[in-house]
This record gives C-alpha cells, structure tokens and sequence, in this order.
C-alpha cells in the first residue's frame, strides 16, 4: 500500500468516489471497519483497484449504519457519503472525518493503516 499520493485532496476523493460508484453490486473487501462506543459503524476501509478506500458519512444528520440495518426509517437520506483514497500527503492529510448518532469523530489515517497492516478488522472508538 502506497503511504502517499501526489494527487490533490480533491483528486483523490474523486477517484475514490468513482471507484466506489463502479463497485456497486459486487461484493466488498472491508480491511478495517470503525465502530462507536454504541455499535455504529462509523467507517470502513474499502479494497478497491484503485488501493484502500476510506468511506464514511458525514453530515448533521449522519447515523453511521448498524448490524441491522431499519431502512422504513429512511436511514438512508441521512448525511452524505464521503470517500478517500487512503493514501494521502503524511503531513497535511492524515484526519479524515465521519460522524454517527453519537456526534462526528475524526480518524487518523496513519491508525487505519496500521490496522490493516496488523490485519486488525475493527478499531473500537471510545
């Protein structure tokens, strides 16, 4: 995995976006999902073509996602999505954000990649 991208940050989320968008009806490779201290799922780390996607929502109304997931609520229409390479410039780009019910959480790329490395599959937020 490639620790940096010469790419911009508005580049990059472009990419990872698309990538995103063209895996869609195929079955995901998770490397590394984050949870909140109540059980949502805050984020994930996607495997895709382009390297490790970061994913997560974002937004006032962000509910992250759980086990069980009750769409008649329209959990969905909630927050936006917001997608990464997981590669970026060590010294400017290593916060990335995502939010659930329990308010917005700022993750550390640099901790991501060492879970994958560790072949962690979940990082439990306090």
């Amino acid at each position: 995995m490639s620790k940096t991208s010469k790419l911009s940050a508005p580049e990059r989320r472009h990419i990872a976006e698309r990538t995103l968008d063209a895996t869609v009806g195929h079955a995901e490779v998770v490397l590394v999902q984050v949870r909140c201290g109540r059980g949502h799922r805050v984020a994930a780390v996607i495997e895709t073509p382009a390297g490790p996607v970061f994913r997560s929502v974002i937004g006032l109304r962000a509910h992250g996602d759980r086990d069980f997931v009750d769409t008649g609520h329209g959990a969905h229409h909630h927050g936006s999505r917001y997608a990464d390479l997981l590669a970026a410039d060590d010294i400017v780009d290593d916060a990335v954000p995502a939010s659930c019910e329990c308010g917005s959480h700022t993750l550390s790329r640099t901790r991501l990649e060492q879970a994958i490395a560790d072949r962690e599959r979940t990082i439990q937020l306090r």
